[in-house]
């Protein structure tokens, strides 16, 4: 090497940091064993930035573990709670359809008949929202998942058939599934607070994982202030369920209420 090319390798060297200079080798080591920041490292560090948390300096600082319980607890509470939405704009609307028949019945058999639908309504969107908690479903011509549509346009038909005592009812018409369908979309968007779900590129998990980010910054928040536990937000998430049912679907509900289970205004029996 010349004269020259060493001074100016010199020069560099000492006008350029050392850190600058990384070996090839160095790089290939940090690239495969440092973890990428997750969603979740985010809201920690957004969480914990006097500048972005909106309440300046905080006195309790959650770990990722507990950041993550938290999130699981409000998507399961969330997901459930729409699907109590759902449930009961069913539960009202197959009672309205199948209105005349009801009537027809003396009181004791009609409170059977009207408790089994309540039973049967709760079961199935219970089932039907795991599935969409879990993983998104394949979107059918509607702005909602086809199995959800679907599998509740199945229940809609068993219970017409239980109502009116026959396996003949009609359930191939089109205004069934258009039934089910209104119903349900308006129940969506008077829980999630939206006006139109037939907007572009609307999709039921993105909204409803929107509402569990937005839910989850305000609990780390609010309970961040003080030296406040993990079980602190979890009673917190809890008690507000609680009340929201007692709000929306009235005492008899909430009396029998299981934090993480669908019901309606008929409440469920354990």
């Amino acid at each position: 090497m010349s004269t020259y090319m060493k001074t100016t390798f010199l020069l560099l060297y000492m006008i350029v940091p050392s850190t600058s200079f990384v070996s090839p080798v160095t790089s290939r080591r940090e690239q495969f064993t440092s973890k990428q920041p997750t969603s979740l490292f985010s809201a920690m560090e957004r969480l914990h930035d006097t500048s972005t948390n909106g309440f300046g300096p905080i006195e309790h600082v959650y770990s990722l573990k507990d950041i993550d319980y938290i999130t699981r607890k409000i998507a399961e509470d969330e997901w459930m709670a729409l699907g109590t939405a759902i449930a009961e704009a069913m539960y009202e609307m197959i009672l309205d359809v199948g209105d005349e028949a009801l009537h027809e019945m003396g009181f004791v058999e009609r409170m059977s008949v009207t408790d089994k639908i309540a039973e049967d309504v709760t079961s199935a969107v219970e089932k039907i929202i795991n599935k969409l908690g879990a993983q998104p479903l394949q979107q059918g011509p509607y702005p909602l998942p086809e199995q959800l549509i679907s599998s509740l346009h199945s229940l809609l038909c068993h219970e017409l058939a239980t109502i009116t005592g026959t396996t003949t009812f009609n359930c191939s018409g089109h205004d069934l599934s258009l039934l089910v369908l209104s119903s349900v979309s308006d129940a969506i968007e008077a829980y999630c607070g939206i006006t139109n779900i037939d907007a572009p590129f609307f999709q039921l998990n993105q909204e409803v994982d929107h509402r569990i980010r937005n839910r989850r910054r305000q609990l780390l928040l609010k309970h961040a202030k003080g030296y406040e536990s993990v079980k602190d937000i979890e009673r917190d998430i809890e008690a507000s369920r609680k009340h929201w049912v007692r709000d929306v679907l009235g005492g008899k509900a909430a009396k029998n209420f299981h934090f993480g289970e669908v019901t309606t205004k008929g409440g469920n029996r354990h």
